[in-house]
């Protein structure tokens, strides 16, 4: 008798892995199944202060500083090693015209960074390098791209985790009645 209960415990204990395979695949197929109806990442930071950044600029039509408290603009964290980077950067370039457009490059080289942009055009007013990736956690950044929205006083009213589409951008700007 103990033999046979040995037996049927060592069968469920052969199935136990296929058990365990079939359950995870439903879980997993009903998460991408569902992934639209994620809710969005929501930042502590949202209506605070963008906090001081201490980057190095590498290029600019003027400072960070300048525009806080002035003007709405949009931070975006990229990098050039990023793929979702490169099919956001249509977007970006898009809308660079109307837009204030601040970059920064996420633990990425310079010369890598200037490759990419020279590649994909560049649609920054501010470019600032994020090396050690101190701004990145200042910030609560999430991966790259990431975006940031700052209203005219300063403050973070949207964090986009990431990359832009045409129609996020629009939804976007829209909700924080921006144009």
């Amino acid at each position: 008798m103990i033999k046979k209960e040995i037996g049927s415990f060592l069968k469920y204990i052969k199935l136990s892995p296929i058990i365990l395979f079939l359950i995870l695949s439903y879980f997993l197929f009903w998460k991408i199944k569902n992934i639209q109806n994620t809710k969005e990442l929501q930042s502590v930071l949202l209506n605070q202060d963008l906090p001081k950044l201490e980057l190095e600029y590498v290029d600019s039509k003027f400072t960070l500083n300048s525009l806080l408290g002035k003007k709405p603009f949009i931070i975006n964290f990229f990098a050039s090693w990023c793929a979702p980077c490169r099919e956001e950067h249509t977007v970006l370039e898009k809308y660079s015209k109307d837009l204030i457009i601040i970059g920064i490059a996420y633990k990425d080289d310079i010369n890598n960074v200037k490759k990419f942009l020279s590649e994909l055009g560049d649609p920054y007013d501010i470019l600032m390098l994020d090396s050690n990736g101190r701004a990145a956690i200042d910030l609560g950044l999430y991966g790259v791209p990431e975006t940031y929205f700052i209203d005219s006083k300063g403050k973070i009213k949207y964090r986009q985790v990431g990359p832009l589409t045409v129609k996020k951008l629009e939804n976007i700007l829209k909700s924080l009645k921006v144009n």
